[in-house]
């Protein structure tokens, strides 16, 4: 037989996709601070990376900021929500497993 799938921490979910955002974020920052560092002599950026690299230098920090608070609350989300969906799984598996009372006819 098959084990039963447990549900799924919905903030797992989140957390992966703020973990993947903030991880693009940081590095398209730290590149926009080493190209402010060290300008290349001949500029081979597309006009959409200009156009990031600029969004960058005017928010970047508080668009950091404000995943890393993303994080933080579906972090805690998450650990704090853990108890109940390992809970749940469990109490779904045993409603599954449970003998089925027959009719009485």
């Amino acid at each position: 037989m098959a084990k039963p799938k447990q549900p799924a921490n919905p903030f797992y979910a989140v957390l992966l996709v703020a973990g993947v955002v903030f991880a693009i974020t940081a590095c398209a920052y730290c590149v926009m601070a080493f190209r402010a560092v060290m300008p290349s002599p001949v500029e081979q950026t597309s006009a959409l990376g200009a156009g990031l690299m600029r969004f960058l230098d005017e928010y970047g920090l508080w668009v950091m900021l404000a995943e890393i608070v993303v994080l933080a609350i579906a972090t805690m989300g998450a650990i704090g929500t853990d108890d109940y969906w390992i809970k749940r799984g469990r109490r779904d598996i045993q409603e599954r497993q449970a003998p089925i009372p027959e009719s009485q006819s």
